[in-house]
């Protein structure tokens, strides 16, 4: 078999992802990757393309100060209510299983449009109106996704004192932070959410009790409920909309029409009258009908004081729960003398969601984002008092190093686990350290250090210094630690008893460790910024170079990332490719469009991994992992994606996981440097090769196929070893002249599968690798 290293690629400057179309519910879409050239002219120097990103940006802030303002003017002639309900029913919600912003047509209309418009509502007093939209329902749709792209748009109004390379890439991270502040709902999976919100809100239950006269987690209960409870009304609103629209005679219709809303005022007498008045014409009628039915929306998006109290499914003062949901509302008006811009970053309807319409009824047309704000809600709420702030602070922090300590001891189960180890360096006794988390396994080591700590709103908002030192915080601070703790392993080999805080003493070997994967793991999500260090390197935010960087990830995306590779060589191959690839390859996306990424072929790219003209949009990437997370949430069955291979390289995977002879890790490792295009070439010719071996037709006297993977700078060779002859000197002998074999002499390991003909063990007989190996790559250069 060919040499793969000298394969010959297309040449791909640039890659942008196209999303397909979801066409089914629940199925993932594969997003192909096209090349893109540059939307600039060769002449057009530097200078010049600076100059017509400005002018795009300053047209989009022109046009938006004028349309952006103009949104109060629906509410001026609309009812609030329905105007809400209306966006909420027809624009946001859809059906299970499908995602509008890839199975609809066009741009999808993005939650935080809803968010926007309901803190305009409140910016003036309610006008109760019967007027419906009609026709002016597209304009609304449509102003909304244009202002959205306007909003977008402006970033590229880049202030005129911007004129370094540092200082441009300092504006785009903000950029970056401000458009996750804008449009990122669900820092992870609904399900994830709610679960770790309610568990935190369980921290802190009797503490919050006594300030608020609820227990936190009730509060967390009743966020939650009211989705499902303004889901389960939606339906019902639907079903009975279907109810009518399908009969054939108007009669029918206005009858049928009538019974399904029996709580509106019949209509069922001034059934000629509306016959009429529609011409007879059975299609305008069941439109204006609907037209009618859209004028009590409303009422699926309310809910009463009782309602509430019995979501809460515990006991509680009904009173007190009056009082927490009002403090979580405004009322028509309230911010009539607030600035309208800080309804794009800081909007004020994600603390206060809900809308208090009388003594008794709130309304929200936010329920689908309650998951994202519970937690952000729960925690204004702990910070209004200052002993509760601290106690949560602490706890939140431990909880942090719990799931963490969980996570690793679910996804390595066979590994040696250590949590908060005390250490010093012998040169600096007087210091003591912690180390949050070690995970050893064979000859790897994960040195993990956590960070609880909260994104301030300055922060969010994009406020250049609140949010480099929270960059500084979140990412650098573990970084500088665990490679600290990765360093004094490295230069001290041997048994070390490290105390604990509870107590305790770990007794640690690492004799036998050769790699060690520091990482840091954050409560916070700082979207496609903690997954690109490089970004944090070019804006200056930290002056360490990306070698004394870690990887930084959320804590929620670590959990996704090991269930979707059970194998532990999967997660470890994944967690050390994935430093490399982040200090190499030039692409946008966040943690989740990296493991839909990985999933495809391990990160396997060759060459184009150090290309300086190559970059890659993974943004969308994710969006093929969303059906099966989203469905376990709803506890629907669907394929879980997985790492791309064949079924004999996984079966090898798997059998040599679960014998774990010495060093198997790294023979897993090896083996993992391959696409499945290259798994299935070998197969092919391992099976030519053997049908040759058996007729007494092979061309030499010990034959075996050997191919090399990855590019010219950190390659892999994986051989395969047919075999008659059972002399085990004599098969030891030709694994040796295997593994000294030209075409693997650089390689970074080699990998041979050994396969006896006579007495055929699938998937192997043995597995042999160079003892010598040096798995990962430099990240210099």
């Amino acid at each position: 078999m060919p040499v793969s290293s000298n394969r010959k690629k297309k040449k791909k400057k640039k890659k942008n992802p196209i999303l397909g179309r979801q066409t089914k519910p629940w199925v993932a879409v594969k997003n192909a990757f096209v090349q893109m050239g540059s939307p600039y002219p060769d002449s057009m120097s530097a200078q010049e393309r600076l100059k017509f990103v400005r002018e795009i940006g300053s047209k989009a802030k022109e046009e938006l100060d004028v349309k952006y303002p103009a949104l109060q003017n629906w509410f001026k002639e609309y009812d609030a209510l329905y105007l809400l309900s209306f966006c909420a029913y027809y624009l946001i919600s859809h059906p299970q299983g499908l995602d509008p912003e890839i199975s609809g047509k066009g741009t999808p209309f993005f939650p935080h449009y809803l968010e926007i418009l309901q803190a305009f509502s409140l910016s003036q007093k309610r006008n109760v109106s019967a007027k419906p939209l009609l026709n002016n329902a597209i304009t609304l749709e449509e102003d909304m996704k244009h202002i959205g792209m306007l909003l977008s748009m402006r970033m590229f109004n880049i202030p005129s004192n911007i004129s370094t390379d540092e200082d441009m890439h300092a504006y785009r991270l903000r950029n970056d932070m401000i458009m996750n502040t804008t449009a990122v709902r669900n820092w992870a999976y609904s399900h994830q959410m709610e679960r770790i919100t309610l568990e935190l809100s369980l921290l802190i239950d009797e503490e919050f009790e006594i300030i608020y006269g609820v227990k936190a987690s009730v509060l967390v209960k009743v966020l939650f409920e009211i989705l499902e409870h303004q889901t389960s009304k939606l339906n019902t609103h639907r079903n009975k909309a279907l109810s009518f629209f399908h009969k054939k005679d108007y009669k029918q219709v206005i009858q049928t029409y009538n019974q399904a809303f029996s709580e509106h005022l019949s209509i069922e007498k001034d059934a000629s009258r509306i016959w009429d008045m529609v011409g007879k014409n059975l299609k305008a009628l069941k439109s204006t009908l609907v037209c009618h039915s859209d004028l009590f929306l409303h009422h699926i998006f309310s809910f009463t004081l009782a309602e509430a109290f019995s979501l809460s499914k515990e006991k509680c003062s009904i009173d007190k729960l009056r009082t927490l949901l009002d403090k979580l509302s405004f009322q028509f008006g309230d911010l009539e003398n607030s600035n309208w811009e800080h309804f794009v970053l800081s909007n004020p309807v994600n603390e206060k969601p809900f809308i208090k319409i009388d003594e008794n009824t709130w309304f929200t047309s936010l329920g689908g984002a309650l998951p994202h704000f519970s937690l952000s809600i729960l925690e204004d709420l702990i910070w209004d008092n200052t002993a509760l702030r601290v106690s949560y602070t602490q706890k939140k922090a431990e909880y942090l190093e719990d799931e963490v300590e969980r996570i690793f001891r679910e996804g390595f189960p066979s590994a040696q686990i250590y949590r908060g180890s005390m250490w010093s360096n012998p040169l600096d006794p007087g210091v003591t350290y912690e180390n949050d988390l070690i995970m050893m396994i064979d000859s790897f080591a994960v040195i993990v250090e956590a960070k609880s700590g909260t994104i301030s709103d300055p922060a969010k908002r994009g406020a250049p210094q609140r949010l480099f030192e929270t960059l500084q915080d979140l990412i650098e601070s573990p970084a500088k630690q665990s490679l600290r703790f990765v360093q004094f392993l490295k230069d001290n080999k041997g048994i070390h008893h490290f105390a604990t805080k509870k107590g305790e003493t770990h007794h640690i070997d690492n004799t036998k460790i050769k790699y060690y994967i520091p990482l840091g793991v954050t409560f916070s999500h700082l979207g496609t910024i903690s997954s690109n260090l490089k970004k944090m390197i070019q804006a200056g935010v930290v002056k360490a170079s990306i070698e004394k960087l870690v990887p930084s990830i959320n804590v929620t995306d670590l959990e996704s990332v090991f269930e979707l590779l059970p194998l532990e060589a999967e997660k470890l191959h994944y967690l050390s490719r994935r430093r490399e690839i982040e200090a190499h390859l030039d692409y946008e996306g966040d943690e989740l469009d990296l493991l839909a990424f990985y999933l495809e072929q391990g990160f396997n790219i060759g060459e184009i991994e150090y290309s300086k003209e190559a970059a890659f949009n993974l943004i969308p990437k994710s969006k093929e992992l969303d059906p099966y997370f989203i469905a376990k949430g709803e506890n629907i069955k669907v394929k879980k994606p997985e790492l791309a291979m064949t079924k004999w390289w996984r079966d090898i995977l798997t059998n040599t996981a679960q014998s774990q002879k010495e060093g198997w890790l790294e023979t897993s490792f090896i083996l993992l440097n391959s696409t499945k295009e290259d798994q299935i070439k070998f197969e092919k010719k391992l099976k030519e090769l053997k049908h040759l071996i058996i007729k007494g037709k092979a061309p030499n006297e010990h034959n075996w196929l050997l191919f090399t993977t990855g590019p010219k700078r950190r390659f892999y060779a994986i051989a395969a070893y047919p075999y008659i002859n059972g002399d085990t000197d004599l098969r030891n002998d030709v694994i040796s002249r295997i593994i000294e074999d030209e075409n693997a002499k650089d390689s970074l390991g080699i990998a041979v599968i050994g396969v006896d003909l006579l007495d055929e063990k699938y998937p192997y007989t043995f597995l042999a690798r160079r003892m010598s190996t040096s798995l990962f790559d430099d990240l210099l250069n």
